[in-house]
């Protein structure tokens, strides 16, 4: 969160990546008093395997999951697992190879069974359950190919109007099973997953072509007894300045191949620096997705259509918690001859307090622009009118005295933010700081860091809740306190909720770092599930690592 989900990498080249991190489940409400939450997906510490599936083998390590997304229309989950026994490694060119131009690169991932040996890793997939987690099937296991098995893979490209593009039968093309698929969620009826699944080509390694990191990976949509898959964007394609051997788009600081160089980086420097190269006048391109969410019902602009946002990354920096600049993107679902298609694409947007409909910002006009330069789309409200999203974009403090402006370093800090996105369009800072409703301690930096906040990521809304309330996690109240310029050593998070009103004060409802722990535990939650009224959290290890595997919990969460 962010989203994601939170927060991603260190990455294998110092002079491009950072720390960067994602994902989480859940609590619910409606309970008499405090509930302890329960382990339905993962392995515990006495090594019990809860509801492991009948595929899992001993060399795919401990059975484990994170990301958990419950339809209420089925009843299913759908969430993420790392498999270590599915492996994929990078390549280094040989002498008589084509140079990689790419600042810093030095290698490329290629999926499928011509994949390297160096840093090799193990690959997410996802899996589809019960409620419960029970009887947990897997998607993206193995090879699917066009044609074999009653799989059909196709491709359409995302239309910036509401007529679709065809949707192109792909023939005899291939989703291989050593691609990382994460990040899923529901279509509304439950017929479709939308997911990110990592690029069969790519710079750098397989663990960073990974959508908890919104690098190199496209949306997908897959139906949900994996035989049908389509192809929703095609980023490679949106490159007009890239290097095609390591397969990645330049950074527009790299004027020898950038020849529009960081054209948006006037007064304002942060974030126009980190954008990724673009033609002219054009927005930064996207190099992959993080956190696709949809709407609860067929709450789109085309009648019928289900609304979907995602964040898309559009610059790689080492200066930034997320690895570089992420923006929303929000699009319409709708089936063309019976296939998942977007349509009204819109991208690039950047909702601020002054410009909450986020259009245009990016291209910094009048050069004083002043944007977030992290944007993680979370969740909708229960009927669809708000986005739910993670950003430093609100620049909170805990001292009205002590104000600051985005910079790498207000990226440290993230808040939780409900963003009214149709008509009047309006953002509220779900985790302001407030002297009764969210009272929080300040974090172990020096002043005036130390007033700046907390990071907050990521929310979930509640559905049929008698208090409706928004969940989301926080660093905030930890003992000791967490330090920013300590990272690693001192992040943890816990799962909290407050009234979407703000009516009374927020209550912390999960305590994985209490008492103090040896290192510091990433709890938060991902899904509502509005048939129990519980909450669905990702429970995760702090400290270093790309993207560890967690454990998935239900939480029923004190009644407001």
């Amino acid at each position: 969160m962010k989203r994601t989900s939170l927060f991603r990498f260190i990455g294998v080249l110092v002079a491009m990546f950072a720390l960067a991190w994602g994902g989480c489940g859940g609590g619910g409400g409606g309970g008499n008093g405090p509930s302890v939450p329960v382990m339905i997906i993962g392995t515990d510490s006495a090594g019990t395997a809860h509801n492991p599936p009948v595929d899992w083998t001993a060399q795919a390590g401990a059975w484990n999951g994170k990301g958990a997304r419950y339809n209420p229309a089925t009843g299913k989950l759908v969430f993420e697992t790392y498999r270590d026994d599915i492996r994929g490694g990078s390549i280094r060119p040989g002498l008589t190879d084509p140079p990689i131009t790419a600042a810093g690169v030095t290698e490329y991932y290629v999926a499928g069974p011509g994949t390297g040996t160096i840093e090799e890793s193990g690959t997410t997939v996802l899996y589809v359950s019960n409620a419960d987690g029970s009887s947990p099937l897997c998607i993206g296991c193995i090879d699917v190919v066009d044609g074999q098995d009653g799989v059909t893979i196709h491709k359409v490209m995302p239309s910036t109007t509401v007529t679709p593009n065809i949707v192109a039968p792909q023939a005899g093309a291939a989703v291989y099973a050593n691609q990382n698929k994460e990040l899923a969620a529901w279509y509304p009826d439950g017929t479709w997953i939308i997911a990110g699944i990592e690029m069969p080509r790519h710079a750098l390694t397989h663990a960073q072509g990974s959508p908890e990191m919104g690098l190199f990976n496209d949306l997908w949509a897959i139906s949900a007894d994996g035989k049908t898959w389509v192809q929703l964007t095609d980023f490679v394609n949106t490159w007009s300045h890239a290097d095609f051997v390591a397969y990645m788009p330049y950074a527009c600081a790299q004027t020898a191949y950038c020849s529009p160089g960081c054209q948006y980086w006037k007064t304002v420097r942060y974030p126009f620096d980190a954008y990724s190269c673009s033609a002219t006048g054009a927005p930064p391109p996207a190099s992959g997705t993080m956190r696709p969410t949809l709407s609860n019902g067929f709450s789109g602009n085309v009648q019928g259509s289900a609304k979907v946002a995602w964040a898309e990354r559009v610059g790689i920096s080492p200066l930034y918690t997320w690895g570089g600049v992420l923006q929303i993107a929000l699009a319409d679902v709708i089936l063309s001859g019976g296939l998942p298609a977007l349509v009204n694409y819109e991208r690039n947007l950047t909702p601020t307090p002054g410009r909450p409909d986020g259009r245009g910002l990016w291209s910094n006009p009048g050069g004083t622009t002043v944007i977030g330069a992290g944007y993680e789309a979370w969740s909708f409200s229960e009927d669809d009118s708000i986005v739910t999203f993670a950003s430093d974009v609100l620049f909170s403090t805990s001292d009205p005295a002590v104000s600051r402006t985005v910079s790498p370093t207000s990226q440290t800090f993230s808040d939780a933010i409900a963003w009214k996105w149709r008509a009047s369009q309006a953002l509220t800072n779900i985790t302001a700081y407030d002297a009764v409703v969210y009272p929080y301690a300040d974090n172990a930096a020096a002043y005036p860091v130390s007033k700046y906040g907390h990071w907050e990521e990521p929310i979930v809304v509640s559905i049929g809740a008698a208090v409706p309330f928004y969940a989301f996690s926080s660093s905030a109240d930890l003992a000791p306190p967490w330090d920013p310029y300590n990272f690693t050593a001192t992040f943890g998070l816990e799962t909290w909720i407050v009234p979407v009103n703000r009516s009374k004060p927020a209550i912390k409802v999960t305590h994985f770092n209490e008492p103090e722990t040896a290192s510091r535990m990433w709890a938060y939650p991902t899904a509502f599930n509005p048939d129990k009224q519980s909450l669905y959290l990702t429970v995760v290890p702090g400290g270093p690592g790309l993207n560890p595997p967690g454990n998935i919990y239900v939480l029923t969460v004190p009644s407001l």
